[in-house]
């Protein structure tokens, strides 16, 4: 039941249909911005764990590096009969146990944020430079130095291969 209105102006019924109009429209365009910042939102929270297990995996590598390079100065010294360069024993010796403190705390953020093989491969490190520390098998120190760069090493290379599998990185 429409009701016609003079000098061209529109009907009620012509009014209903474009209000309907409108309203779809809006609808859709709502639609579409709900989605969109949802879209939004799980991209962010997406990028934002990449960025913490990156800095997991950062942690762990930059831990295990410095411990390589403090060993690899031990085992140099022992070799050379040289004292520290560029460090006093004390020093190195500070920065060592530092290093191990650091692997620990990165051990539990791995065991929340990384693959659960990482954190058994950390979890057996730890023991075998637990291990390693006590050993009195060595028939020299140097044997010693480089059973735990080997250790190390080996972890390194390994949590790095899984790394950057696990964040989806290029191998070049």
């Amino acid at each position: 039941m429409g009701y016609e209105l003079m000098d061209g102006q529109l009907s009620m019924s012509a009014v209903f249909i474009e209000a309907v109009k409108l309203l779809l429209q809006f609808c859709g365009a709502l639609y579409i911005a709900w989605r969109t910042v949802r879209w939004a939102l799980r991209r962010y929270k997406d990028e934002k764990h990449w960025e913490r297990k990156l800095t997991a995996y950062s942690e762990l590598t930059t831990a295990l590096a410095t411990l390589l390079n403090i060993v690899a100065e031990w085992e140099d010294q022992e070799i050379t009969s040289r004292p520290p360069h560029g460090f006093t024993a004390e020093a190195l010796r500070d920065s060592y146990w530092s290093a191990r403190q650091k692997l620990e705390e990165a051990r539990s953020t791995a065991m929340l944020l990384l693959p659960a093989k990482i954190a058994d491969l950390l979890d057996d490190l730890v023991t075998a430079l637990a291990r390693n520390d006590v050993d009195e098998s060595h028939r020299h120190e140097v044997e010693q130095l480089d059973k735990e760069w080997k250790l190390v090493k080996d972890a390194r290379d390994a949590i790095v291969a899984i790394g950057k599998g696990d964040l989806q990185l290029s191998n070049g």
